[in-house]
C-alpha cells in the first residue's frame, strides 16, 4: 500500500499514468510528452512498475508500457482523478502531435 501512495504522491508519475490510460506506449513516446529526459521518465516507470500499476514488455530494444490489468479499488479510484490535473492536458496534446508508428 505505501508503494502505492508513494507512486502517486509524484506529479510526473501521475502525469505518466494518464498517459497510459490512453492505451500503451514506449518509452520514447513518454519522454516527448512529458518532455523529460529519458533517464528521468525510466526511473518514474520503474517506480510504477514497483508499486504494479503499471507493465512493462520488451520489444527488440524497445519497452513498452501499459497500465496494469488489475489494479487496486484504491488504484481505481486514484487514477479517475487524473484527468483533473492541468499539466495531463498538455502533455495529451503533445503526445496527439508527436504520434508516431509503434516503436519496435
Amino acid at each position: 500500500m505505501s508503494d502505492l501512495y508513494r507512486a502517486f504522491s509524484e506529479p510526473v508519475r501521475r502525469r505518466a499514468l494518464r498517459l497510459l490510460g490512453r492505451g500503451p506506449l514506449c518509452v520514447c513516446d513518454l519522454v516527448d510528452a512529458l518532455r523529460l529526459p529519458q533517464p528521468t521518465v525510466s526511473r518514474h516507470l520503474g517506480a510504477l512498475t514497483e508499486a504494479g500499476l503499471v507493465t512493462m514488455s520488451k520489444r527488440g530494444r524497445w519497452r513498452h508500457y501499459a497500465l496494469s490489468p488489475r489494479p487496486t479499488a484504491l488504484a481505481r479510484r486514484l487514477l479517475a482523478s487524473l484527468p483533473h490535473e492541468p499539466a495531463s492536458a498538455a502533455d495529451l496534446a503533445r503526445l496527439r502531435a508527436t504520434a508516431r508508428p509503434a516503436c519496435g
